[in-house]
């Protein structure tokens, strides 16, 4: 290229001195010298040739190729001097000028390598093999690149091309063996290492990668002896320490992996993996305190180290600190504005905060320049579904899988939002197919039960949650889900085993109880259900859950004392369960206790203003009785002390988008408490509503019939589900809901409207 560039100067600026004496920079230096001496027109038009020859020389140091050589230059100095940041510049500058640029691409993918910024130097690099097919260190990256983003093959590909060339090539050896899926791809590996033994005996790499083979074939005593070996061989190798660290964290042994980490650490610059690799070893023995004080003393020490902004993000995200993760990220951003790790993380903090526009704005740009980022795709989809765009939540997820095809999650989303749009065979279809390739994804069992529920084959439901029960015998929702199916075939004495068998597991688990309470009432036995559920909160008396259930069979037995000092102990103990609050405003209600339960609350809340539990009665009780100016007064004081309070964000949201408010604000409430309490009924119940009332029919379907399904007995959520259920034409469902909602002896709003639509419907 530098070649090319000087041939090219030589012809197209004649005038440019190649060194003393050169014919034209003499003419120019002559005439300055008439200039000086002469007069009139002479002078004058020794001036002009002197301008002439000046602006000729000017111009051929600013040609396009004099400035793509400067700028190769200077980019292959600052490589070679680690700086990375300087030489993606430069090259990219010089890209700037020729695109097809195989040294510009090259570099400024390696670059990016270096600096652990993958996406960008992906791109680069996959530039670079279109440019240059022949070049092996960057067939290596890019093989590196594909292992870490879990397409093996292609990276193994890469690998093998190399290897044809160049035999005794380490790197291509070492990618081939990482790509090794199966336990005789990876026997064949290590064979293959072993005949190149006597030429790399001396090279910690080669010892790393033997054994990392011996690990994958659970030879962890061969897997150490290597180990030991890269440390022995290069004492000041950086990633051998790494390795030995990692192979006794696996082991259990935390002294032993501490000690290297912390060599590796000392031994790197800074700003490197090793110190990143530190501070995830704190994470991983939950001490987060200690993994921040390194990630910033790197922040501090080597600003320009990217990776450790990112980890310092990711770590606030996960302990939603949204600010800080913010801050960390556009520090990211401020040096690297195309960083694609950093564009995602902001992306997810956007869709925490329910901007789901700006988030959906970011998933858009990191897909703009990596079209197959599949978990790109599926938090874009996230978002549509956040926004209450199913078909483009749907598409976007069929793209996530086309590109993955074993991406769990994708699939799960997908399978459930198929579920919620009333097609259940083509999630059985997805489910199984994903389960022939990835038959430890225990979540599609469990999905897949749900989908044979939906329609309406209850026996293939009990054999998928046999399957889940028996790959997670320790899970105490496989006995649960099979007792639920067994009950819905009518089997209620193998379903009550299940559900015993299920608590056994998980003493506090409340679904299996209400399971038991709810067939000991389908059996006319309340008796049993009461003593069922005071025998298992004699287990667990700390359980809020539990005594909530407590409260429910009171009320149902028609004891309304005891029901309400359960419900009342229930918000003591988790004041967090919206249920309790909602059973109290409806027991307050039948019996027209409004102000005396008031002046009692009022009583608590002159001690303890803040009381969040006090004021989350008195809201629901000024809702009940219809003072909901004083009921919103109450969650916004609520909701200003903790704004991820699920039972205020959950009732404020019903109050707002039942009386005229913010319809934004209520649907954003709404999600809020869905995702902060996901298997509270009544949150459901409200996001359904809402969604019904914005026209989303089957979205508000599913969590109609969640809500349902938590309180079977009470009639305005049967209206809900009915109405729902007609819109999206499921006429027996509508039936069946409306008539139990229109029966009730209660009054509810919306009670006319559901006697109008059932009669509609017969």
């Amino acid at each position: 290229m530098k070649a090319t560039a000087q041939k090219s100067q030589q012809k197209t600026c004649p005038l440019q001195a190649s060194g003393k004496g050169a014919p034209a920079v003499e003419d120019a230096r002559r005439g300055a010298g008439v200039l000086r001496q002469g007069r009139g027109r002479t002078g004058l038009a020794w001036a002009v040739v002197l301008l002439v020859v000046l602006s000729l020389l000017s111009a051929c140091t600013r040609s396009p190729e004099a400035q793509m050589a400067r700028h190769l230059d200077r980019g292959d100095r600052y490589f070679k001097q680690e700086k990375y940041r300087e030489a993606v510049i430069e090259y990219q500058n010089a890209l700037r000028i020729d695109p097809r640029s195989a040294h510009a691409a090259r570099q400024t993918g390696l670059a990016h390598f270096n600096l652990g910024e993958l996406g960008q130097a992906y791109r680069y690099l996959l530039s670079a093999q279109e440019l240059d097919p022949a070049n092996a260190e960057v067939r290596l990256k890019l093989g590196a690149i594909l292992l870490l983003g879990g397409r093996a093959e292609e990276a193994r590909g890469h690998a093998e091309w190399v290897l044809e060339r160049q035999p005794n090539s380490l790197d291509a050896l070492v990618l081939a063996a990482a790509a090794a899926q199966t336990r005789e791809e990876v026997e064949a590996a290590l064979q293959r290492l072993e005949r190149v033994r006597g030429d790399f005996e001396g090279q910690a790499k080669y010892h790393l990668t033997l054994g990392t083979l011996h690990l994958r074939l659970q030879d962890a005593a061969m897997a150490e002896v290597a180990f030991k070996a890269a440390v022995a061989r290069e004492p000041r190798s950086v990633e051998a320490h790494l390795a030995l660290g990692n192979f006794y964290t696996s082991r259990g042994d935390t002294a032993q992996a501490e000690r290297s980490f912390k060599t590796a650490s000392e031994l790197a610059p800074v700003g490197s993996p090793a110190r990143i690799r530190l501070a995830d070893f704190y994470l991983l023995l939950r001490n987060p305190d200690e993994a921040r004080r390194i990630l910033t003393e790197v922040t501090d020490k080597a600003p320009d180290f990217l990776p450790a902004w990112r980890r310092l993000a990711e770590l606030a995200f996960a302990e939603r600190k949204w600010d800080a993760s913010v801050k960390a990220l556009d520090a990211v951003l401020k040096k690297s504005p195309q960083d694609l790790d950093a564009r995602f993380l902001r992306g997810r903090v956007h869709l925490a905060l329910r901007e789901t526009t700006q988030a959906m704005q970011e998933f858009q740009r990191v897909l703009k320049a990596e079209p197959r980022l599949a978990p790109a795709r599926y938090q874009l989809a996230v978002a549509h579904l956040q926004a209450g765009n199913l078909q483009q939540a749907r598409a976007e997820l069929r793209e996530a899988i086309a590109v993955a095809p074993n991406y769990v999650e994708a699939a799960l989303l997908l399978a459930e939002l198929n579920l919620q749009a009333g097609a259940p065979q083509a999630a059985i279809e997805d489910l199984t197919g994903l389960l022939a390739r990835q038959p430890g994804a225990l979540g599609a069992y469990v999905m897949l039960g749900s989908a044979h529920l939906a329609n309406r084959d209850p026996a293939k439901a009990t054999e998928a949650y046999r399957h889940f029960a028996e790959r997670a015998p320790k899970d105490p929702r496989g006995p649960y889900l099979l007792g639920v199916s067994l009950a819905s075939q009518g089997r209620l004495a193998d379903a009550r085993k299940e559900q015993e068998a299920s608590l056994a597991l998980a003493p506090a688990f409340a679904e299996p109880l209400g399971q038991l309470v709810r067939i000991a009432f389908a059996e006319r036995k309340p008796e049993v259900a009461l003593e069922r559920v005071r025998k298992q909160i004699g287990r667990v008396p700390s359980s809020g859950a539990l005594h909530f259930l407590l409260g429910q069979v009171h009320q149902a037995r028609a004891e309304m004392r005891p029901a309400e000092e359960a419900y009342l102990k229930a918000i003591e103990l988790e004041p967090r369960l919206t249920g309790p609050y909602l059973q109290l405003g409806q027991l307050y209600a039948q019996e027209g206790r409004y102000e005396p339960a008031l002046a009692k609350l009022d009583a608590a809340l002159s001690v303890n203003p803040r009381n969040v539990g006090t004021l989350m009665l008195i809201g629901v009780t000024n809702q009940r009785r219809g003072d909901t100016a004083r009921a919103r007064e109450a969650f916004e004081k609520i909701l200003a002390e903790n704004p991820r309070f699920a039972p205020a964000a959950n009732n404020l949201a019903w109050i707002l988008a039942e009386q005229g408010g913010d319809q934004e604000r209520a649907l954003q409430l709404a999600q809020l408490a869905k995702e902060l309490a996901p298997d509270e009924g009544a949150v459901s119940d409200t996001l359904g509503w809402i969604l019904y009332r914005r026209g989303v029919y089957q979205r508000a379907l599913a969590l109609l019939k969640e809500g349902a399904t938590k309180l079977p007995d009470n009639p305005e959520v049967q209206y809900h589900l009915g109405m729902a259920a007609a819109k999206t034409g499921d006429r027996e469902l509508a039936r069946k809901a409306l008539t139990l909602a229109v029966a009730a002896r209660s009054e509810f709003m919306g009670k006319d409207e559901a006697r109008k639509a059932l009669a509609e419907l017969k």
